[in-house]
């Protein structure tokens, strides 16, 4: 891997099977701090076997997990992150790694680019640091 001008490794598409061993133990770490996630650890794996989701690590320290959204209505194409972990907290690990993936949103023919977090400090992190504006808030309550 190629090491930027930042402390961070510029990050890398991954092969799951390769990475699973140490993904797993952040995704299960995500999995343990949410009470809304329906996904299992299998359907990360299988999702980013099949390509239907992007596995980006740096030098085993943190990794994103990627895919595409198209809108229904219009065709426009966003690229999602939809999982990302780091095993040290308070780094910028964000701040020095989206640079990166907003090129790989672009050179993918992506208009927007988008981060959904149950973890309002993050939000609150990439509004105000990252210059991200909140288009949408979603709250729900459960009837069971």
């Amino acid at each position: 891997m190629e090491t930027s001008t930042d402390s961070v490794s510029q990050p890398v598409r991954a092969n799951i099977r390769a990475e699973w061993d140490w993904v797993k133990e952040g995704v299960d770490e995500i999995l343990d701090t949410s009470n809304h996630l329906t996904w299992r650890p299998e359907d990360i794996y299988a999702s980013c076997l099949s390509g239907e989701s992007a596995l980006w690590v740096s030098n085993r320290d943190w990794f994103v997990v990627s895919t595409f959204e198209v809108d229904q209505f219009n065709g426009d194409k966003t690229f999602l992150i939809w999982l990302s972990w780091t095993r040290q907290r308070g780094n910028a690990v964000a701040a020095e790694i989206w640079p990166f993936f907003e090129m790989v949103a672009r050179q993918t023919g992506c208009k927007m680019i988008e981060v959904k977090t149950e973890h309002k400090k993050i939000g609150e992190y990439i509004e105000s640091n990252l210059g991200w504006d909140c288009q949408q808030l979603v709250f729900s309550k459960s009837l069971y």
